[in-house]
């Protein structure tokens, strides 16, 4: 008996030393192509979140995450001094003549018709009050599903989940593989009434944060997405205390911190305005984040190389005034997460004329009507994510 301990014991000792002598030094430091993305892959993911970088610099010599993470820097000089840019007035999709059906699908321009009538013909309780009061929600409770199959597509092939006409909002999933063929899913909302766009703030700010769903109920809005990151020092922060320029309703509550990060926000024209500015005065409701994703119809983080994957929240705006707001969950096994380079393709997809990140990680969450309708990442596995400073609201 004791012999076969010690048979197991050399034979455990012998494969660590193959994993020590071998197989780590070549996982490190070979130039094969398969390995060198998967490698980098890891580095990203684990260095793009704060909580999780132990992953990498416990294990991988900083000299390896550096060169990785130079990457990241690249892109940051490339941002330097680059401010949104609009024309006068928006082109807002607000038709005043025709038919509620014609308007309806003039403000819903990405909607396909085809597909859509189609649906209303096997449902036709959806139009019995008339185009402008269509509210079709067929999302359902379950946080985690995917590739539904409504009937309904957009014009760009994804499905549409839901529609309200009083509030000009559809929300559309998205679904797919990032460069590594991991799959990601979420959920992208388009509102055609840049105006009810604001940052609502918790009710304890400064002091402990709120759930989105709380704050969408403070505010009674429809619909509701994390914006800026907080302090939470050593994991332990309330959410809080915003980190970053805030301002909501114009007030402004908390100054910028600039060093790169980005002013995201509406000024008093519905403008979505992102850059490093030094005059806030305009804007009427702006938190603090980076990296953009396009400025001024350019992708800015495309070509980038930066493959991780995280749960993501962005926030962009089209040239007729539509106002998206995307949401992919990650860390889970119905989503890994999605890179921010897809981010600003799924953007470009949707003719996002400016665009950038906002807070990720735990923090990325959507709620519509009073749910939350994508999959918070916690370590308490908490349906409602985590507690924060504040969000972008639609009323």
């Amino acid at each position: 008996m004791n012999g076969a301990k010690h048979r197991i014991a050399l034979g455990l000792t012998c494969f660590l030393m193959v994993c020590l002598t071998v197989i780590y030094p070549f996982l490190l430091y070979t130039p094969n192509a398969f390995v060198t993305r998967w490698r980098e892959w890891y580095i990203e993911t684990a260095m793009g979140t704060m909580t999780h970088q132990w992953l990498a610099t416990w294990f991988i010599p900083s000299d390896i995450i550096e060169e990785v993470m130079s990457k990241r820097y690249v892109m940051n000089q490339k941002q330097s001094g680059v401010f949104s840019s609009w024309f006068d007035e928006l082109e807002l999709e607000e038709p005043a003549e025709g038919t509620p059906k014609e308007q309806f699908y003039h403000i819903f321009s990405e909607l396909d018709r085809d597909s859509f009538e189609a649906f209303l013909r096997d449902n036709p309780e959806y139009i019995a009050d008339g185009y402008d009061h269509i509210d079709i929600d067929l999302i359902g409770d379950d946080m985690t599903r995917k590739n539904y199959d409504t009937g309904i597509r957009t014009t760009q092939g994804d499905t549409v989940l839901a529609i309200n006409a009083e509030h000009g909002i559809m929300i559309v999933e998205i679904v797919g593989e990032d460069s590594l063929g991991m799959e990601y899913a979420g959920k992208l909302a388009l509102c055609k009434q840049p105006k009810n766009v604001f940052v609502g703030t918790c009710e304890g700010l400064f002091e402990y944060g709120s759930y989105v769903t709380e704050m969408v109920d403070r505010y009674d809005a429809k619909l509701g997405i994390n914006a800026s990151g907080f302090a939470d020092y050593e994991g332990n922060g309330t959410g809080g205390l915003p980190y970053g320029f805030l301002k909501s309703e114009g007030e402004e509550l908390q100054p910028a911190v600039a060093g790169g990060w980005k002013i995201i926000g509406f000024d008093e024209k519905d403008h979505l305005q992102i850059g490093e500015f030094t005059d806030t005065s305009a804007f009427r409701d702006a938190v603090e984040f980076h990296p953009a994703l396009i400025i001024n119809g350019e992708n800015l983080v495309a070509g980038s190389g930066l493959n991780d994957q995280q749960p993501r929240t962005a926030i962009g705006q089209k040239e007729d005034g539509t106002v998206l707001m995307l949401v992919v969950d990650g860390r889970q096994f119905h989503s890994f997460g999605i890179s921010i380079e897809r981010c600003a393709e799924i953007m470009e997809r949707y003719q996002a004329y400016q665009a950038s990140m906002l807070d990720g990680g735990s923090s990325s969450v959507m709620v519509y009507d009073g749910r939350e309708i994508t999959s918070p990442t916690t370590l308490s596995q908490n349906p409602e994510g985590r507690y924060l400073p504040d969000a972008f609201l639609v009323r």
